[in-house]
């Protein structure tokens, strides 16, 4: 097949798999009115105009998807729902609140509200789409919270897990190798044969070959693969997904994207925490046992892993374990991980907070460790009242996610 796709001109950034997804574009409803009805939810049209506003609202903050027209009349749907029910309890909104929504909105781009509304204009979404969005999403955040907020409880140990480095969300990385084929018509008969095959293969040596010989991308030649870690979430619908999830060495494609075909495979995937060093604070408990390694001092540690269940116990705990033992032989320590004592550190790593260690002597005494925290320590980090909010909120998404789907069963949707 090779003789056949060296005619064809390459295409131009086939490799950036963002820009090429994002660049795709459903027609708009032709031969119509742009003010006919193509949806109604409980008898509320949605039209062609609204639905040409959303398409382009969502590009505009970057959701459009792989379908824009579809995704646009999903966003139009939910919507309607949402303020249908708000209206059917009541809810109101100030022009004062469709403001703050708006500079909320504004403020997440670095944008002022004014800046905001004259790049959408110049987009060609009117104000109205922008206004619609924004009483939407206030009055159902409002229905959400007056349904479920007085059911939700945040735990002090739920704030603590939060701001500890074990509760920062990891971020899903992949290596990807990529093949793109062309779908030209003249070329549509080689291209349908291909395609069954290249869907076929799980083995990294055999798409490698395969795209030496038939891709167009630039990395055609070095067997497709594309040498970085890329973030999943930096990667559209419906191929971000589906890396996130799918088994290393699966096949995802064909993609129609403008120009070609394109097929990903999937190397490897790993979880990462950006959280440097520096910025990592351990909170833990030390205390120095005299007659290091003994026999007595091991029964003393199985003691003290019994009766302390917090690093609030470990002091009292130990040194009722511990007759004699002086006060300042158990020491609280708060330091950030470099600044941590290197067989310290090495120990505090591999532990769990609350997690025991006795595996280091010093001076004679057996050192025994208690975790307590290992937080994110920045000067931007929030208080601890922000993350209880924060956590509030991430509960409530999961209610009104739930309710939203109950208000769509439920409703009359007809599409024309």
């Amino acid at each position: 097949m090779r003789p056949a796709f060296s005619l064809i001109a390459r295409l131009p950034l086939l490799a950036a798999l963002v820009l090429a997804c994002a660049g795709l574009a459903v027609p708009e409803a032709r031969a119509q009115s742009p003010f006919a009805a193509v949806v109604y939810v409980n008898d509320s049209p949605i039209t062609n105009y609204e639905i040409t506003q959303k398409m382009r609202f969502l590009e505009f903050i970057g959701a459009a998807g792989q379908n824009p027209r579809e995704r646009a009349i999903e966003r139009l749907i939910e919507e309607r729902l949402q303020l249908q029910e708000g209206r059917r309890l009541g809810g109101r909104l100030t022009p004062d609140q469709i403001n703050d929504g708006i500079a909320e909105l504004a403020a997440r781009a670095e944008l002022t509200a004014d800046e905001m509304i004259s790049r959408m204009a110049a987009a060609g979404i009117d104000r109205e789409t922008l206004v619609e969005f924004i009483r939407a999403g206030v009055l159902w955040r409002e229905v959400v919270r007056q349904a479920y907020g007085s059911t939700i409880t945040i735990t002090e140990s739920q704030i603590d897990h939060a701001i500890s480095v074990e509760g920062v969300q990891p971020s899903v990385e992949v290596l990807i190798s990529e093949i793109f084929l062309a779908s030209d018509p003249e070329y549509a008969e080689a291209v349908q044969r291909i395609i069954p095959l290249i869907q076929q293969m799980r083995s990294e040596t055999d798409f490698s070959n395969a795209a030496r010989q038939v891709s167009l991308a630039p990395s055609g030649p070095s067997g497709g693969r594309v040498d970085r870690w890329i973030n999943v979430a930096g990667i559209p619908d419906p191929v971000g997904p589906a890396l996130a999830t799918a088994a290393v060495g699966t096949v995802i494609g064909p993609l129609d994207m403008p120009g070609a075909y394109a097929f990903f495979q999937l190397r490897a995937r790993r979880d990462t925490r950006s959280v440097p060093p520096e910025a990592i604070e351990l909170d833990y408990r030390r205390a120095v046992l005299p007659g290091g390694r003994s026999e007595e001092n091991l029964a003393r540690v199985e003691a003290i892993r019994a009766s302390a269940d917090s690093c609030a116990d470990f002091a009292g705990v130990v040194l009722r374990s511990v007759p004699g033992l002086p006060d300042s032989a158990v020491e609280e320590r708060v330091s950030s991980l470099p600044n941590t004592p290197a067989g310290e550190r090495t120990e505090l790593e591999r532990m769990n907070p609350l997690q025991i260690s006795a595996n280091m002597v010093e001076g004679g005494g057996l050192v025994v460790l208690m975790l307590c925290a290992r937080r994110v320590a920045t000067e931007d980090m929030p208080s601890r009242e922000e993350v209880r909010m924060a956590l509030i909120n991430r509960a409530l998404e999961g209610q009104a996610s739930v309710y939203l789907q109950r208000l769509r069963a439920e409703a009359e949707i007809r599409r024309r």
